[in-house]
């Protein structure tokens, strides 16, 4: 019964809404693209499985993480300001 909000080929609930005030999300809006380093050290083994290659994780971070941060945190307002 939720309302799908979000969707990419591979997953198709990536973000869903059921009523006013409840928000899933099966990624991270909240990241802070400055802090990227700690996720990759963190989750290096995943990452080199997944054959990615972690230069690109930090240039893209650094190339569109304000843009991105932004977004989130309008979202997140967006959604608190609906409650």
């Amino acid at each position: 019964g939720a309302a799908r909000l979000a969707e990419t080929s591979g997953f198709p609930n990536q973000a869903f809404a059921a009523g006013p005030r409840i928000l899933g999300l099966q990624f991270h809006l909240e990241a802070d693209h400055r802090r990227i380093e700690r996720w990759l050290v963190g989750h290096a083994v995943e990452i080199a499985g997944a054959g990615i290659d972690p230069g690109v994780i930090r240039r893209d971070a650094g190339r569109i993480g304000p843009q991105l941060a932004a977004a989130g945190r309008e979202v997140f307002a967006g959604w608190l300001d609906a409650l």
